[in-house]
């Protein structure tokens, strides 16, 4: 009998602060290989696609599927005045370089007693676009469009420290000069802010499609899991409509301002008038994982947790719409899940964190963790590869 091809896709977004895509990728398919009865394993198309909302992994993303190569540039560090380097992709082909906004200025980076956003700059970022700036214009490299991924940022200041390598100046009623971090953004009463014309195109990839401001803006709702307090959130809230109405933005372009990054895709937008893409389009344009690409049997995606802002158009999730609206079995992995989850038949989730006595233990242990979550799905494939070809 001629058994009919059963095909997996598997494109899991990263697991913050654990794994990234490509790894969570290749355990989910080492797991499965492993476990999978030799018959129908070997009538099963393993299809890897790891994506990237913009946050945690663009970088490995990028390398595995356009090819690019990893350079370092020695950058500020979000918390002092420490130096450290940072990587980077680069596609000479294309002429294109690609950063990951979590290696620059992410949670990963910033230890635990310095998670302070109301201290901590952007200005790494700033640091990494004036060199790559330079190499432009001194002929040393060749660059026609630099692809950000905004996201995984441990930072909330608006980009305004990014600004700073550029020369922008904060300064107080007295006519004091400011450290340029959102403590002291109430205070600014006068903002030297540079010209600057980049050599280069710039496009970011935004991972969440929230507002600047407001309840679901940069301060209010993701700032205290950076390590604000609720009344540290406001004064950031705060603070930043006191920058915007100094740089005299209209109220209506302020509701229009993406809040993606700790604000760091608006300042793109104010400063380098930077293409927006968001991570829809990235992922089924850029990564080709749709529904027209891929006729596929069973579907697994997933990310570290499962909860409200997974539904703000974040990379599995995204995963999930797309295959759903064709009835496709849906397996999402998560390390744990928080809140009400998505009606829709065709998903099943799969907490890690189960297996385990702590959230920390899953995390250290993702390997055996996934190894435990594939037994389950194994069952699925069986049932419905038997299915197919019954």
């Amino acid at each position: 009998m001629n058994l009919k091809k059963f095909n997996i896709l598997i494109a899991p977004n990263s697991f913050k602060e654990c794994a990234d895509s490509v790894e969570i990728t290749e355990y989910i398919k080492g797991s499965l290989f492993k476990l999978l009865p030799e018959e129908i394993k070997s009538n099963i198309d393993f299809l890897l696609k790891p994506i990237s909302d913009g946050g945690d992994g663009f970088l490995q993303v990028c390398q595995r599927n356009f090819g690019a190569e990893f350079l370092h540039f020695e950058i500020s560090n979000p918390f002092n005045s420490d130096k450290f380097f940072c990587p980077v992709g680069y596609y000479q082909e294309t002429k294109t370089i690609y950063i990951e906004s979590a290696e620059v200025l992410g949670m990963k980076l910033i230890p635990e007693e310095f998670r302070r956003p109301m201290s901590l700059s952007s200005k790494g970022m700033g640091d990494l676009l004036l060199q790559i700036y330079n190499f432009v214009i001194d002929g040393i490299m060749d660059v026609e469009k630099v692809i950000i991924g905004i996201g995984g940022t441990g930072i909330n200041d608006l980009g305004i420290g990014m600004m700073e390598a550029f020369g922008l100046e904060l300064y107080d009623s007295k006519d004091n000069m400011l450290e340029v971090i959102p403590r002291n953004f109430s205070k600014v009463e006068k903002i030297v802010v540079p010209e600057v014309t980049l050599p280069f195109k710039l496009e970011i990839i935004l991972d969440v499609e929230n507002p600047l401001l407001g309840i679901d803006g940069a301060s209010l709702l993701f700032s205290e899991q950076k390590g604000a307090t609720d009344e540290e959130s406001k004064e950031m809230e705060k603070g930043f409509s006191h920058i915007l109405d100094e740089l005299e933005i209209d109220e209506d372009t302020q509701s229009k301002m993406n809040g993606a990054g700790g604000g760091l895709a608006a300042a793109m937008n104010m400063f380098f008038n930077a293409e927006e893409k968001f991570a829809d389009q990235f992922i089924k344009e850029d990564l080709k994982v749709d529904a027209a690409n891929y006729k596929v049997d069973l579907v697994i995606t997933g990310e570290g947790k499962l909860d409200s802002q997974t539904f703000l158009n974040k990379g599995a999730f995204i995963v999930v719409n797309e295959f759903a609206k064709n009835n496709v079995p849906i397996i999402f992995l998560c390390g744990s899940s928080e809140g009400d989850l998505p009606k829709i038949d065709s998903l099943k989730v799969i907490e890690i964190s189960e297996y385990f006595d702590t959230i920390e233990e899953s995390i250290q242990k993702i390997d055996k963790g996934i190894d435990i979550a594939s037994r389950k799905i194994c069952k699925d494939i069986i049932q419905l590869f038997a299915k197919k070809n019954s």
